[in-house]
This record gives structure tokens, sequence and C-alpha cells, in this order.
């Protein structure tokens, strides 16, 4: 009984892993649930299937994203990588960008991420001091926030305008740009694909930022397939 038992076993395991298969070939179209950008916008490291996350500190959105993100950071596959990319369209976003890369450029990126967001998203505090349509850094406030959580806030202030980070604010406006960001937060993939809960797919959707990361393991699915 046992003999006959298993092949039957075996073959419904495989009709159903095929239709599975099936289904998540069609669940997700090019236009409704992500864009195909024109053009693909080079990696950083070829080795490693990149997703990038398109966020503003300032975004509440963003903030209720991150934990989500978290969570599917930590079951990555070894060929994957995350990165974050903070988006400038206003200049009080350059400032937080600045913080980001400032943070970034001290080796204390994993120390600082949760407490700028916090205090931006949460606690509305701006960093940042108005100056006609201009905003200028809170130097003083900036370095408390640092000095709070254990990294030097002199040196912070000091990188805020520094050649370093100046680098960093253009080559990330370059790519979002070319990634043809819309609005916060998105997610692209392979430098090739813009995952955003603007689009008609996901738009509206009551759990938009889950699909928003359902969409991308299917494109980093797409990915590894065509990369063979």
């Amino acid at each position: 009984m046992r003999a006959v038992v298993a092949p039957i076993t075996l073959l419904l395991t495989l009709m159903f892993s095929l239709t599975a298969c099936a289904q998540d070939n069609g669940q997700f179209k090019a236009g409704q649930h992500y864009q195909v950008l024109p053009q693909a916008v080079p990696q950083r490291d070829d080795s490693k299937i990149e997703v990038t996350e398109l966020f503003w500190y300032g975004c509440g959105h963003c903030y209720h994203f991150e934990p989500l993100l978290n969570r599917w950071k930590s079951d990555i596959p070894e060929d994957v990588t995350l990165r974050k990319l903070p988006a400038i369209w206003q200049p009080v976003m350059e400032v937080h960008a600045r913080m980001f890369y400032v943070a970034d450029a001290m080796g204390v990126l994993d120390t600082m991420h949760a407490p700028i967001f916090n205090a931006i998203a949460q606690q509305r505090e701006m960093f940042a001091e108005r100056d006609g349509r201009d905003w200028n850094p809170d130097n003083a406030a900036i370095a408390a926030l640092f000095n709070k959580h254990g990294a030097d806030g002199e040196k912070a202030v000091k990188l805020m305008n520094s050649f370093a980070v100046n680098s960093k604010v253009k080559q990330g406006m370059a790519n979002q740009r070319a990634y043809q960001l819309s609005g916060t937060p998105e997610v692209v993939v392979a430098g090739k694909y813009r995952i955003s809960t603007s689009l008609p797919g996901l738009k509206g959707k009551s759990n938009g930022q889950e699909l928003m990361l359902q969409v991308a393991d299917y494109l980093i699915r797409k990915e590894r397939a065509e990369r063979g």
C-alpha cells in the first residue's frame, strides 16, 4: 500500500508546486505592480541583486514601512543586498539626507538610523532652520542627537557640508532621477524595476506596503532566473 501512496503523494506535491509557480508568474505584472525603468541604473555590486529603498525621514508612510522592511531584510538570501537611499525634492529633505550620509560616513548608521527616524517622523524635530525659501542645518540639534546616542556630535556637524557628503548627495539625487522616483517609500530591484503603492495594482490596497515586498521577492526571483 505504501508503494502506491508514495508516488501519488509525490505527484500531487509536484502538481501543487507547478500550480503555485504558474500563479506566481502571473500574479504581478509590469505597469500594474511594478514599472520597468527605461534604462537600467548600474548597481554598486553586480555580484548581488541590489534592492534599493527610497525613503525620507519625515515621511510617515516610510516610518511605518521601516519595521516591515527590517523583518524582510532579516530573511533575504545571500545573493541579495539592501541599500537605503534618502530622497530629496525639498531643501529640508537635503538636510535629512545629509544626516544619513554623515552617519554612514562615521560608521554609526546602524546606531543613528532609528533615532533620526524617530526624532523627525514621530517627534517632528526638523534639525533645520528656515531661511526664506532655504533650510539650513540646525547644528546644535544635530550635534545633540548624535551625542545622545554615543556618536561624535561635533564631528557630525563638521561632516554635514564635507566634500564626501556633498558627493553622496549629488549621486543620490542623480540616482533618484534615474529611478523616476514619484514618492516615498519606493523600492527598486536590480536597478531595473521600480515598485510603488501609487501604481494601479497596489494603489488603495490596505496591505500595499506588504505587497511591495512581495513584488520585490517576485522580481528578485525573476532577476535571478535571467542571470542564470
